[in-house]
């Protein structure tokens, strides 16, 4: 039933905006061309920061705490800053009218988080552990934001759309590099111990350590991206079409 309404506003939409401005050449959100040079615009400018809309810049993007397991071990991350997200690319955003899913799929030369750590003793593995501040630096990041979307009518009497849900996959392509920054660790051969075998086991600290930073990162990005696309209708996001 949502499916279908979807598409009777959508088809409305086009009817309307022929028979309002007969030049005008729709964007069809099966044409993937089209719709990602819209998805690139509406990404770059909600990181940008709208401040109409009171959306704060998101590149450093600010996340309060995370809990989260490394080889067993479970740890506390607090004042976390991801940098990287101005220098995204949107490289691909598809629109299925018929199972109202989305897909925005991004490409970034470099993330950098930072973060104050508090993690469990372990003797096993010379994994993170002990209080300190450390950085994880992902090259050529691929990530994938996917979910539902919908459209409603607002009072301007104008299809918009809104986002119902969101999850994220991740793609590391480049190289990964873990540093600690400063640590309450008296001994340096324990530090670097546990760089070097975070950095090697580079995979786990990926999926482990920089993926939650990354996947919540990714909830208040597509949150904002909801704000906006909210506000503005589906004419005003979608560019025209160039044929």
């Amino acid at each position: 039933m949502n499916t279908l309404k979807s598409l009777i506003v959508l088809l409305g939409f086009i009817y309307h905006t022929y028979s309002a401005e007969p030049c005008k050449k729709i964007c069809i959100l099966s044409d993937p061309k089209c719709v990602t040079k819209g998805g690139y615009v509406v990404y770059k400018t909600v990181v940008h920061g709208v401040k109409d809309l009171m959306i704060e810049p998101l590149d450093p993007l600010h996340i309060k705490s995370i809990d989260g397991t490394l080889e067993n071990v479970k740890y506390k991350l607090t004042n976390i800053t991801l940098k990287g997200l101005k220098d995204c690319t949107v490289t691909k955003l598809t629109l299925n009218a018929t199972s109202n899913k989305y897909g925005q799929y991004l490409n970034c030369p470099k993330l950098v988080s930072r973060f104050c750590f508090e993690a469990q003793e372990n003797t096993k593995k010379p994994v993170l552990s002990g209080k300190g501040t450390a950085t994880v630096a992902a090259y050529n990041y691929d990530i994938l934001n996917y979910g539902l979307y919908s459209v409603f009518v607002n009072e301007d009497h104008r299809p918009h759309f809104f986002v119902i849900t969101q999850d994220s996959k991740t793609n590391l392509k480049g190289k990964l590099e873990f540093a600690i920054t400063n640590t309450h660790v008296t001994s340096t051969n324990k530090v670097n111990e546990t760089v070097k075998y975070m950095n090697h086991n580079w995979r786990r600290t990926e999926k482990f350590l920089h993926k939650p930073i990354v996947k919540r990162a990714m909830k208040i990005l597509i949150s904002k991206i909801d704000v906006y696309i909210r506000k503005f209708t589906m004419g005003e996001v979608l560019p025209e079409r160039n044929d």
